[in-house]
């Protein structure tokens, strides 16, 4: 399994060499607004609705539907890693994006960690994701063609996929991995895994969908005049959640998923994650990962209602 973990790793940092192209341009950073140390969010007054509305609109909507998919998420402690601009900018990046997963609750590793989330800036990122399906096509785990081509042809300038897997909701062993056991078959052997659960719960499931690893591709003309926080930001929102890609709607104006949208008039790209934003992947992370998606964004909605009715108090 830690074999497999390894040549993963060094797929991913292989891209780099595929898919960055000679190009005139060169992105150019302004200074950080805040302190790398700190996560600053912007609030806005929110419906429940609305709220909702969030959910449903940025979250992948699962195989199986709502109620019979499930939301995938990392299981293990990310560890982000940059490549494609400088030492310095990488840095800052590397070390925002593990700023904003501590913020949210979820579990990071240590620096000196085995990457399992990749952002990458190339030039042309059409070609850089046709590159990959032509000569690092196991960076797509077990993602059809259809899906493939999809991220491909999606526009830019930023692409995004993950590889999910499923796995055990009680022992986190992964479906096709050397965790699993093969069946046993009376006179015969068969290759079909077994994850072994002693859930019995007409609301629980066995399994679990879970993020192994998440790969983010941005333009590199897309980046000038950004900062570095807007970069990471938004770089963390793709990276950790599944995102749902849609040709029609847009993401909020005060969503950092909103950075490479054409803002609406009067309405300023925005500068670092929102409060929403954090409130999203905070209740992902803390919500059950063995239930079904519809209960799944329950437990968020009601975790959202819970956050913005301690903060009116405060």
């Amino acid at each position: 399994m830690e074999m497999k973990q390894n040549m993963l790793a060094a797929l991913g940092c292989t891209i780099l060499g595929l898919a960055l192209l000679p190009s005139p341009a060169i992105a150019t950073f302004t200074d950080p607004r805040s302190s790398d140390e700190d996560i600053v969010v912007t609030g806005n007054k929110t419906t429940k609705a609305e709220i909702a509305d969030f959910i449903r609109t940025t979250i992948a909507t699962p195989k199986g539907g709502r109620y019979d998919g499930q939301y995938a998420r990392f299981a293990q402690a990310v560890c982000p890693k940059v490549v494609g601009l400088s030492a310095e900018n990488k840095r800052q990046v590397e070390k925002r994006m593990r700023g904003v997963a501590k913020a949210a609750d979820m579990p990071v590793a240590k620096e000196d960690c085995k990457p399992n989330v990749f952002v990458m800036v190339v030039s042309d990122g059409n070609e850089a994701v046709s590159m990959v399906r032509k000569k690092r096509s196991r960076l797509f785990g077990n993602m059809p063609q259809y899906e493939r081509e999809r991220i491909a042809k999606s526009g830019g300038p930023a692409y995004a996929w993950k590889r999910i897997q499923a796995s055990s909701a009680e022992t986190g062993a992964l479906q096709n991995s050397d965790d699993t056991e093969p069946l046993p078959v009376v006179g015969a052997t068969t290759e079909v895994p077994v994850m072994r659960s002693n859930v019995k719960s007409r609301i629980k499931r066995t399994i679990k969908q879970t993020m192994t690893h998440s790969f983010v591709l941005l333009e590199k003309d897309a980046l000038v005049d950004l900062t570095t926080i807007q970069i990471a930001d938004y770089a963390a929102m793709r990276s950790y959640i599944d995102t749902r890609d849609s040709q029609t709607d847009q993401a909020p104006g005060y969503s950092i998923l909103a950075l490479f949208d054409s803002p609406q008039t009067n309405q300023k790209i925005p500068n670092s994650i929102s409060e929403m934003d954090l409130m999203l992947l905070s209740s992902l992370y803390n919500s059950p990962s063995d239930v079904s998606a519809s209960k799944q964004s329950a437990a968020m909605l009601h975790r959202f209602e819970k956050e913005l009715t301690s903060r009116k108090h405060d």
